[in-house]
């Protein structure tokens, strides 16, 4: 019997002959590896709904129209003070308002009602303001 803590004279791992080879591979250890998807060029998740989000992955976002908001706003604080300024604020109110209409044609009609209800309220605001003018010359 050979004595197991003396080498190999032959050089091998205990096989008979030829020279000492590569150890055999191993697989890693845990579960194999499921199949990647492959990836799309560019950066990031995949673009592909999934079946818990039914919504397009590159959805637009909204487009606002700021002059018409802004004319509605500035409009309806001319009426509160059409005795006293309201008749510039509602005018600089009724320009935005007209900005917004435009500016709603390009936008495909977003903020149209908007910028309409800002020049309705800009001109009512110029209205009361030269009544209030009115009534205070006569008295």
């Amino acid at each position: 019997m050979s004595n197991p803590y003396q080498p190999d004279p032959y050089g091998g791992y205990g096989q008979a002959g030829g020279p000492p080879g590569p150890p055999p591979q191993q697989q890693p250890y845990g579960y194999p590896q499921a199949p990647q998807p492959p990836q799309q060029p560019g950066y990031g998740y995949p673009q592909q709904p999934h079946p818990s989000h039914p919504y397009p992955p590159n959805v637009p976002m909204a487009v606002s129209n700021n002059h018409a908001t802004t004319s509605v706003v500035l409009g309806f604080i001319a009426i509160l003070l059409s005795c006293v300024y309201g008749g510039v604020v509602g005018l600089v109110g009724v320009g935005l308002g007209v900005s917004g209409l435009n500016q709603s044609a390009q936008l495909g009609g977003t903020g149209r009602t908007a910028a309409i209800g800002g020049i309705v309220l800009g001109a009512l605001s110029v209205l009361l303001t030269i009544g209030f003018i009115v009534l205070q010359s006569r008295s």
